[in-house]
């Protein structure tokens, strides 16, 4: 017999020690070693050397905070970084958080990421200061649950190494069972499926077992996921990909230090992304690249320095979908004539102009559909929002601007419209950008333009020199 210790390669890749079962014993005939059957020996000899098990920690604890659910966990960020995108001390998110029993506190420790006693600003973080409670965050939340990045370093007052892949066995799950062929399998989270999985991977008892699936099952359930008559579980993806992947990013520079967007990139493939998601490794990466130059843009994790606690009209989180191409055949009021034939520029010509829909939609989603110069978000229906991408120097002729995110802003239809017309245009204002406006009275008239992206001098000069 041969005694061994189960290693799993993705596990080392990541660096971790985790608890492994008790070591295996393999009993291999030396009669069986025929050339027939060799094959099948090395199959039970690799079963047996890769076999690890997992502690479920105190994920057997309360996850559903009573009947709040994750609505609650929405609350606690919020409350424990005080509606603000700074750090905070484990101790002061605690104190702040609203949550009084400790036994409801040990959850938050699956969702945050804890560097040596300071609680990191993330996407996750984010979403929560800035956005109302939604759907979008609960599937963000559970995203980050399964992502398993919690952190590195030492509790400064305990001097305990932070557990930084505390759910070891939910990643497991979601890659090697739950994710097939691009989907998530619904048969793999019925309770028998479940348990089975947990028997193999879960060094627990019988009953702290059935807490972790019932726990388990029960994020799921917040994140109306199941139960579907479907055999597939049918995700928002496009809800909830961009904000997904910036908190693996935020999460692995914070981890590693590194910034890299190759590096970013091939986390996709590294960490099996795109099965944490629920899709196609094909999908993710497309929009991953799309989207990683964007996340450059912003100052990769660095857009949260200066902690400042960013306004928000309410938009619940970020969206792949174009309101653009969605709702555009219902503005056609929009569509009157100018007195300014230079810059008339109808719905129907642009809808005709070869532009990448995908940079219209990726600004929208920077500024959440906010009005760049009001900061109005406009709803069209329950969760749907609205706001356009103006071109700063057209696109149409005579104008020929090109189609490029440095060369676009978002706004309001109104403010779109009366930027289209030269009523409001923009001018250098040392690094920033003024708005002017020919309205008596209007009270955008020299407000400083609020940017989180680069647009072109080149761009504002000409749209002002267009209306002089």
């Amino acid at each position: 017999s041969t005694r061994l210790q189960g290693v799993d390669p993705f596990r080392s890749s990541w660096g971790l020690d985790a608890p492994r079962r008790p070591a295996q014993r393999a009993y291999i005939e030396p009669t069986a070693l025929s050339r027939d059957n060799f094959g099948v020996a090395l199959v039970l000899l690799y079963a047996t050397v890769f076999a690890v098990k997992h502690h479920p920690g105190s994920f057997t604890k309360n996850f559903a905070w009573g009947s709040a659910g994750l609505k609650r966990l929405h609350e606690a960020i919020r409350a424990g970084f005080r509606n603000e995108l700074s750090s905070v001390s484990r101790d002061a998110f605690r104190r702040d958080c609203g949550i009084n029993d400790p036994l409801d506190l040990i959850p938050i420790n699956f969702f945050l990421h804890n560097l040596d006693g300071q609680l990191s600003v993330d996407e996750l973080v984010r979403q929560a200061v800035l956005y109302p409670h939604s759907r979008t965050f609960d599937l963000l939340a559970l995203f980050t649950f399964h992502l398993n990045s919690a952190g590195r370093g030492r509790d400064p007052r305990s001097r305990k190494e932070i557990q930084s892949r505390p759910a070891m066995w939910a990643n497991e799950f979601v890659r090697d069972r739950l994710w097939v062929n691009g989907r998530w399998q619904a048969s793999s989270l019925t309770e028998d499926s479940l348990d089975r999985f947990l028997i193999e991977h879960l060094d627990a008892t019988d009953q702290s077992r059935t807490k972790c699936l019932t726990n388990y099952r029960k994020l799921f359930e917040l994140c109306r996921l199941i139960p579907t008559s479907s055999y597939t579980i049918r995700l928002p993806t496009d809800e909830w990909i961009l904000p997904a992947l910036f908190v693996a990013w935020d999460r692995h520079i914070l981890d590693t230090d590194v910034d890299n967007t190759d590096r970013l990139l091939d986390l996709i493939d590294s960490q099996e992304l795109y099965k944490l998601l629920g899709s196609t490794r094909d999908y993710v990466l497309d929009q991953a690249t799309h989207f990683v130059n964007i996340y450059r843009s912003i100052g990769f994790v660095g857009r949260f320095t200066d902690g400042a606690a960013i306004t928000s009209s309410g938009v619940p989180g970020y969206s792949l979908t174009d309101p653009e191409s969605t709702e555009e055949t219902k503005l056609d009021w929009l569509n009157q004539e100018g007195t300014d034939k230079a810059v008339e520029r109808q719905r129907v010509e642009r809808m005709e102009q070869k532009r990448d829909r995908r940079k219209s939609a990726a600004i929208k989603r920077i500024y959440n559909n906010e009005c760049q110069f009001c900061g109005i978000c406009l709803q069209v229906s329950d969760s749907q929002y609205y706001s356009e991408a103006a071109h700063i120097q057209a696109v149409g002729k005579p104008h020929d601007g090109p189609d490029l995110m440095k060369n676009m802003l978002v706004l309001c239809p109104n403010h779109h419209l009366q930027f289209d017309r030269g009523i409001l245009r923009l001018e250098k204002a040392g690094k920033t950008y003024r708005i002017r406006s020919r309205q008596a009275g209007d009270p955008l008239d020299g407000r400083i333009l609020e940017l989180r992206h680069q647009i072109d001098d080149v761009f504002v000069e000409y749209h002002f020199n267009s209306f002089e």
